[in-house]
């Protein structure tokens, strides 16, 4: 079979190299964020991709075996004696029961009819970028079909964000209520801190 070569090889030059380089760090980050991803689809889905269990597998190259090991910060990750697990567990069950933010969904009540909500709106709108210049509020937005508003709040309460919306002109005329979902890490990408078998 006759092979034919297509354009023409560029010099190997210094440039060259670095750029050569740069592309395959950029492939293998995003391997990586593939893989992170993956995993932790997986365990919510109650199974292992065999990625995961390849990576688990797979020998350190030289370069990731020469990095330097990040300790844990107590209080952070909640892990006794700053010890860190092989397995990632200890790490999981930490990020499990840590709450970082509070997600609060709301809706309409019967009392916020098209006429009375014009009125409180604009009362609303203020308390509500107070809020959210004394860093309680995160972001908030309007549902699309109009129901009501979401907002991802910065505290680790629930309680404390009911408190918080319950004063809002609209909380206390009665014409919205919340949902509050308290949220934390996705401690599924704990499953990438395994560390491969001998």
């Amino acid at each position: 079979m006759k092979l034919t070569r297509i354009g023409t090889l560029k010099p190997l030059t210094k440039e060259n190299k670095e750029k050569v380089a740069a592309r395959r760090r950029r492939s293998h980050c995003g391997e990586w964020c593939i893989l992170a991803f993956l995993t932790a689809f997986a365990s919510v889905m109650g199974v292992e991709p065999a990625s995961a269990q390849a990576a688990q597998s797979a020998p350190l190259s030289v370069a990731q075996s020469s990095l330097p090991i990040r300790q844990s910060t107590k209080g952070i990750n909640a892990m006794s004696d700053d010890k860190r697990s092989t397995t990632g567990a200890v790490e999981m069950k930490a990020a499990r029961a840590l709450t970082t933010k509070v997600l609060a969904i709301g809706s309409w009540t019967a009392k916020a009819t098209p006429e009375a909500r014009p009125a409180v709106m604009p009362f609303e709108a203020r308390d509500t970028l107070r809020l959210q210049l004394a860093g309680k509020i995160d972001q908030w937005f309007a549902k699309t079909d109009g129901s009501g508003a979401v907002f991802l709040m910065n505290v680790t309460d629930p309680a404390e964000a009911r408190a918080l919306l319950e004063q809002l002109p609209l909380g206390r005329a009665g014409m919205m209520t919340f949902q509050y979902i308290p949220m934390g890490p996705l401690w599924p990408l704990g499953l990438l801190l395994r560390e491969p078998t001998q």
